[in-house]
């Protein structure tokens, strides 16, 4: 994955992205629910990887207003945004590709809500984490699975190639012990695929982008497919696949 691209496309997003995000409120919302579960009742030190405008970032605020909270984010305006809302002190920023920066220190926790998608070597950063999470640290993220935005893929033939959860799970197991795993659908519904087209693109997550461009005969075809294969009553869908 192109890593200055995919930082372009969230860098345009930041002041859409929240109004839009409507499925990874609900992701997030669940993740934060299943941390609290397996989690220490104290975390003392937190690092957030992709906090994005901080949807995660104010649950885990409110939880752990003690806590040292280390935001991260591939994007500086993200950090800034977040900061801002949370209260989060920029000495406590992490700027830059989770994949290429060090870590400072040890945390009690590394979590992430819908952002692992983005990892061209998931292994190497799992076992990146581990070596920086205390021993009963915990690792909590939630990312997407193959039916992910189904529907783009089916007619551009382009998009990110998903792991499943059980690919996942053994990733995972050679550094952890898995405690939990869980996968859900969420289906949005549009009356016009333009108007998901803009939806992705207000979200940062650009999966129907072309790096030649759209052209009148190729949004015309898109159009046409979209509405010809995924019509339905409810309108078009467009299914998000969390796990």
């Amino acid at each position: 994955m192109d890593k200055t691209e995919i930082k372009c496309r969230f860098r345009r997003s930041v002041e859409s992205y929240e109004e839009n995000a409507t499925v990874q409120k609900l992701i997030a919302e669940r993740l934060f629910q299943l941390l609290e579960k397996y989690s220490e009742e104290v975390l003392f030190r937190i690092l957030e990887v992709g906090c994005g405008t901080g949807l995660f970032t104010r649950k885990l605020k409110r939880k752990c207003e003690d806590s040292i909270l280390v935001i991260n984010d591939i994007v500086e305006e993200m950090c800034c945004k977040t900061s801002a809302v949370c209260e989060i002190d920029r000495n406590n920023f992490l700027v830059g590709d989770i994949e290429c920066i060090p870590l400072p220190g040890t945390f009690d926790a590394i979590v992430s809500s819908s952002t692992f998608q983005w990892l061209n070597h998931p292994k190497a950063v799992f076992k990146k984490f581990a070596e920086h999470l205390t021993t009963e640290g915990i690792l909590a993220f939630s990312t997407f699975g193959k039916e992910n935005l189904y529907e783009l893929k089916t007619i551009t033939h382009q998009g990110l190639v998903y792991p499943d959860r059980i690919e996942w799970t053994k990733l995972l197991a050679e550094d952890f012990d898995v405690l939990y795993t869980e996968e859900a659908k969420h289906t949005l519904y549009f009356s016009d695929p333009i108007d998901i087209i803009r939806h992705i693109k207000r979200t940062g997550v650009n999966a129907v982008g072309r790096a030649d461009g759209w052209t009148k005969g190729r949004l015309d075809h898109f159009c046409a497919e979209y509405r010809l294969l995924f019509s339905s009553s409810r309108g078009l869908p467009l299914t998000y696949h969390p796990m």
